[in-house]
């Protein structure tokens, strides 16, 4: 379908009498009363031209933008007089063969809610009166267009189903985001996150318009079409505006523009086209013309159950799990967090989830109930500052309803609510998962009924089921939504009735995994450990933790700090551990023996620390690094420079230790947060001993641009290939993670380098190497490229890369390679 071109510099090229302006000048919506001769002309021409779409001339019909210009209770009179025009002018190019639909289309506004320029509620409350004037109007469909920030997507959605519903219609709903030349929305949004940020929702389409013409936005076009389940709309400009004696021009006329908004009916999902600032009739009718016998792809896409803030998105079910959940900002738990709320110092309690974000979370629990606190205030004052300022996905944690949606309201991102259950009889719970609806959010739900919380291993499955049926018929909740926490208890209370805590909870993840396997399970693992000494609970947790993962536990909420990888908890521990959950007694009272064993762990650290005092210089450094301690380690180096070579130490023992860590990564025994906070200690250790490494003299110093491919965020190794190449002697330009070709080619000119490396640990990785290598082929360029990657292999760069490329390509399964290659 077609849809038209731009109103604003179509009304910019009109004659507009002074007096039709009404001294509004700007205030385009204005002339659907005003002039409305005008702008019905402008509507015929799109219609004559062949557009099947017309957008009404309500962008701004909003109060908030029409508030500045003194005429906001106009909202719903030029909504509704916007609407009626294009739908005369529809009435009179309609046919059978070619039925013409009026869109009611509605913009951002000029404010962001995210950044609290406008609350979610006044935003509800003008979508509403605009809506209630298009309606009345007669539209067939709404667009929300040129949209900003994924909160006022929500509010606008809000609005137009609400008022749609009480009008006893169903309308159906296109949205429309601008992706600036920076890649994303202008408040920090990319394609893959709004995408999942919106997938809950019931849209008719999700596309592109404005911001950028049609060569920019194509790659944007690309990535939805590989993941989307919607159609897809895209109405770009005639190429990025440009400034002519202090006129916008716009320099893409209608055979280019037509040229490459064609090619996206190459995509998947891709079946809706038009035009946006700059594009005229001529546009429409030479894309018209160009397109009407062609049958458009289906949409296609697929794409994992994930939750988003503003800036990424994160899979519900992580590979490797468990997924994980800070809960440090945990008014109850924290008493670092709590203290920063009772002295109401909001911006200090970003500190907390920043630690957590450094500590390798996934996500944040928010919990801010406290006894004799004002939760809603603080939910709204932590929440809202936390949604603009951490990067990762948030879990709204109360059992206030007015709380709980007042964090919805502030969540532009797709967050997951803890949490639901029966406790307090199916009105509230309906509460609940009704918000989780409306809000597009994952939930955590809880095996509580009206007879408390279960504890044994059949109740928990019993109680979970009726969860499931109800959340997923009664509610249309999507099940790969759904997070079940099957609850666990302190086997460190001595209760007989606690003894086989710990396994209860295991089986019964296990069971209700295997029945409903699209679900995921968490669990607040340090309950299992309450009332035991403090570093005691850390090896308990972390052992519990293991088991849980085994049996198909997706998301932990822990303190990421705290949480001991499987490797460094010995054989001994872990027996200890796992006596006390699994209730073996044949040695006597497993608890006893635990509180035994652990009775005083200052002692186990003081034998450790002899241990690691008898280790010789270089093993105290591989020990170092592969425990991530940067607190030890660089005045360790201090002294070890002046007795082992620097460069030594930096080619040799911190090489191989890096080495040690990767295979414990590849085998499962060490998880990401731990590989991160390695490479941590790597580069800091690199920093330091970098002033004392020889300089080799080169007559020429070989170059290297260096990322992460498009797509993929993983730069652990990427980062290593950087540290050892330039410890070698060669120049490494490193241009960071989800590198688009284009940067890797405008940084190979801009440094005159002599070679690309393309990293990545995904398998969809290798298939962008792959474009990356057919698209340099077609731009002529011949250029060595060095490929690596976990997912990578000797085969994959035979069969798929050196035939699609016309200069060199290697292979290099880890660093030293690279060093060979270059």
């Amino acid at each position: 379908m077609i849809i038209d071109g731009a109103m604003g510099t179509q009304i910019q090229a009109s004659k507009i009498s002074d007096e039709q302006w009404q001294e509004l000048e700007g205030c385009n919506e204005l002339l659907n009363d005003s002039a409305s001769e005008v702008i019905s002309s402008i509507h015929k021409a799109y219609l004559k031209a062949g557009a099947d779409i017309i957008k009404t001339n309500t962008f701004g019909a909003l109060p908030w933008v029409l508030e500045d210009y003194g005429i906001g209770e106009r909202t719903y009179e030029l909504a509704l007089k916007g609407a009626k025009l294009v739908k005369e002018a529809c009435r009179e190019f309609s046919s059978e063969q070619k039925p013409r639909f009026c869109a009611g289309a509605l913009g951002p506004g000029t404010k962001l809610p995210s950044l609290g320029h406008i609350t979610y509620d006044a935003m509800y409350e003008g979508y509403t009166q605009a809506a209630l004037g298009l309606i009345d109007g007669g539209v067939d469909v709404f667009l929300i267009e040129t949209a900003q920030d994924p909160l006022q997507i929500k509010a606008a959605l809000h609005a137009l189903q609400d008022v749609s519903k009480e009008k006893g219609f169903e309308i159906p709903i296109m949205v429309s985001v601008t992706i600036e030349l920076s890649g994303t929305m202008l408040i920090g949004t990319d394609a893959t996150t709004i995408y999942s940020i919106l997938e809950p929702f019931d849209i008719l389409s999700l596309g592109f318009n404005c911001g950028t013409g049609p060569e920019q936005v194509a790659k944007h076009v690309k990535s939805l079409s590989q993941i989307c389940k919607f159609p897809i709309s895209i109405h770009a400009n005639a190429g990025l505006p440009q400034n002519r004696g202090g006129y916008t021009f716009y320099p893409m006329g209608p055979e280019e523009f037509t040229k490459l908004q064609k090619s996206f009916l190459e995509f998947d999902g891709v079946c809706m086209l038009g035009g946006c600032c700059g594009t005229t009739p001529q546009h429409i009718l030479e894309l018209a013309k160009s397109v009407e016998d062609i049958k458009p792809l289906p949409p296609k896409g697929s794409f994992p159950t994930s939750i988003a803030s503003l800036f990424e998105t994160r899979a519900l079910k992580q590979d490797p799990a468990p997924f994980l959940i800070g809960e440090r900002s945990n008014a109850t738990g924290s008493k670092a967090f709590r203290e920063l709320l009772l002295a109401e110092d909001y911006e200090g309690t970003l500190s907390v989830a920043q630690q957590q974000v450094r500590s390798g979370a996934h996500g944040i629990d928010v919990s801010v109930g406290f006894a004799g606190r004002d939760e809603s205030k603080d939910m709204l004052e932590v929440i809202t500052r936390y949604t603009s300022k951490i990067l990762l996905p948030l879990m709204p944690d109360t059992t206030q309803i007015n709380a709980l949606e007042i964090a919805l309201k502030n969540i532009g991102g797709k967050p997951i609510i803890n949490s639901v259950n029966l406790e307090d009889g199916i009105e509230k719970f309906d509460k609940v998962c009704s918000l989780a609806k409306r809000f597009g959010a994952s939930l955590v739900c809880l095996t509580i009924d009206e007879k408390g919380m279960a504890k044994t291993k059949e109740q928990k499955v019993e109680i979970a089921e009726r969860i499931y049926e109800l959340a997923t018929k009664k509610h249309a909740l999507n099940p790969n939504d759904l997070v079940f926490d099957l609850l666990t208890f302190t086997v460190g209370s001595g209760d007989s009735e606690y003894f086989t805590a710990a396994i209860e909870t295991i089986e019964a993840i296990r069971k209700f995994s295997k029945r409903h396997p699209e679900v995921g399970f968490v669990l607040g693992v340090s309950n299992i450990s309450f009332g035991l000494a403090k570093h005691a609970r850390e090896y308990l947790n972390s052992v519990f933790l293991h088991h849980c993962v085994e049996a198909g536990l997706s998301m932990a909420i822990v303190n990421v700090k705290n949480t001991l990888p499987m490797h460094k908890i010995s054989d001994e521990q872990r027996k200890v551990c796992e006596d006390l959950l699994f209730n073996r007694r044949e040695e006597g009272d497993p608890l006893f023996k635990f509180i035994e064993y652990f009775s005083d762990v200052s002692t186990q650290e003081e034998q450790s620390d002899e241990a690691y005092n008898s280790l010789s210089t270089r093993e105290k450094i591989s020990k170092l690094l592969i425990d991530g301690d940067k607190e030890r380690m660089l005045p360790l180096l201090e002294n070890a420079k002046d007795e082992i070579a620097p460069d030594i130490i930096v080619n040799e023992v911190l090489i191989n230790a890096m080495k040690v860590v990767g295979e414990l990564f590849g085998s499962g025994k060490m998880q990401l947060p731990f590989v991160l906070q390695s490479a941590e200690v790597m580069k800091a250790s690199v920093d330091f001993l970098n002033p004392y490494l020889p300089k080799k003299e080169k007559s020429s110093q070989t170059t290297l641009i260096l990322g992460t491919v498009k797509g993929d965020v993983h730069d652990v190794g990427k980062n290593l290939v950087d540290i050892i190449l330039s410890n070698n002697g060669f120049k490494v330009v490193n241009i960071g993670i989800k590198a688009d070709l284009e940067e890797f080619l405008k940084a190979l000119k801009e440094h005159q380098a002599d070679a690309i490396g393309m990293s990545g640990l995904l398998v969809k990785s290798t298939a962008v190497m792959k474009e990356n290598l057919e698209t340099m082929k077609n731009l002529g360029l011949n250029v060595p490229v060095i490929l690596g990657g976990a997912a990578l292999t000797d085969r994959f760069v035979e069969e798929f890369c050196r035939p699609n490329y016309d200069g060199p390509v290697f292979y290099c399964k880890d660093a030293f390679e690279g060093i060979e290659a270059m």
